[in-house]
């Protein structure tokens, strides 16, 4: 990805870099590539893909494995560096960092989804198994060319062990907003003359978009003013607007491009109730959906599929849940909230209760615990978190 719209990456980056470590991350090239807040962000000029072709999914990864390879081994080589951070997805990125061994750095893999269901997800049918069952063997060869390995939840954790990790090889460090960013703001909204829903982020079929265009479809017979705002890009893209055109929601539906993470917050802030409208698969059971913790964090009530990883960290309690894939239960749970000014305020504090208590300042000083546990010798218990390191991305 490029590093200005990955949220996860930038928080850590600059986490490290703050306390006076010295970070590079390689990155797809953007117009922002450079020095940025004290990191040193290295573009590489390759196309991203999207799409549904296997064959160019593989080689565009191939193309980004020779050249961040490449790199990363011309640098360290220039100067050592102290841990190398690999973020997935590919899970075989890992191998872009193993060369850097050569001088003795320790690699840290940060696995953001779990690719065996994304893969099974996407490409489906017996094809999709298959891949789905090699990708697992290749994540648990990829987690043992690792020194740690990242989680991005509790339940991911625990779906990782199952899969064959060591689980004394596995720490949970959880994709939270950072609240310097992202600010608790009061979202009352007393003029009724509109009514706006945002769903933000990649869109992809499996996150359920369609669903939510065809709940507006329903709905807006009922609510005045309707409008969902959607924020992002993705291979789903074309056929949802193609949907819109086809259902004539062109009054109640708009399309944004994604912004940088920072600018975020301002185009939320629009937002009445935020939608989680993704689709139940063995994926998105595993999901903890950054833009419902996004929401939470700017004090935005929720509507979200009912799905097992939100269901275990929010529950009824904090997000207004419905059944996976239903635009009708999606409909009645948009017009309950416009009706009921009361519950989207609860819904709100609640979820924001639920952030505190998992929040950017625990999973921050957990990451540097990480960072710091492959400074040290195995023979001893003690790091040296007070000196310079030099990490890779």
């Amino acid at each position: 990805t490029n590093y200005a719209f990955d949220g996860r990456v930038k928080r850590h980056a600059e986490a490290l870099a703050a306390r006076g470590d010295e970070v590079d991350v390689l990155s797809l090239a953007d117009e922002q590539d450079g020095m940025i807040n004290g990191v040193n962000v290295i573009g590489l000029r390759i196309p991203r893909y999207r799409g549904a072709s296997r064959s160019s999914y593989v080689r565009s990864y191939l193309r980004f494995f020779t050249v961040a390879t490449w790199t990363a081994m011309r640098l360290s080589l220039k100067r050592r560096y102290d841990v190398a951070v690999v973020c997935t997805m590919p899970d075989a990125a890992v191998l872009c960092a193993v060369p850097t061994r050569l001088a003795g750095t320790r690699i840290l893999l940060d696995i953001h989804d779990t690719m065996p269901e994304l893969y099974r997800d996407k490409f489906g049918g017996r094809r999709g198994a298959l891949g789905a069952r090699l990708l697992m063997i290749g994540e648990r060869l990829c987690a043992g060319r690792a020194d740690l390995v990242l989680a991005v939840h509790e339940l991911h954790r625990r779906r990782l062990v199952e899969a064959g990790l060591p689980p004394e090889k596995l720490r949970v460090v959880m994709n939270v907003p950072d609240p310097a960013t992202f600010r608790l703001a009061q979202h009352r909204h007393s003029d009724q003359s509109d009514f706006n829903l945002i769903c933000h982020g990649t869109i992809t079929h499996r996150l359920g978009l369609d669903v939510a265009i065809e709940a507006v479809a329903i709905a807006r017979h009922r609510i005045p003013g309707l409008r969902l705002i959607v924020i992002g890009s993705g291979d789903y893209l074309d056929e949802a607007k193609r949907l819109v055109g086809r259902l004539n929601l062109e009054e109640h539906v708009c399309f944004e491009e994604p912004v940088p993470t920072e600018r975020l917050p301002e185009l939320l802030a629009r937002a009445h109730v935020g939608l989680v409208p993704n689709r139940a698969n063995s994926a998105t059971h595993l999901m903890l959906p950054v833009k419902l913790l996004d929401y939470a964090a700017l004090g935005i009530p929720t509507i979200a599929a009912r799905l097992r990883t939100v269901e275990h960290y929010f529950g009824p309690d904090a997000s207004r849940l419905f059944e996976p894939g239903q635009p009708v239960a999606l409909a009645a749970a948009i017009e309950d909230l416009y009706r009921n000014p009361a519950l989207r305020l609860e819904l709100a504090s609640k979820a924001h209760r639920v952030l505190e208590r998992i929040g950017w300042v625990k999973q921050q000083a957990e990451y540097c615990r990480a960072i710091d546990s492959l400074l040290s010798p195995p023979s001893s218990p003690k790091a040296n978190p007070t000196a310079a390191q030099r990490e890779a991305y």
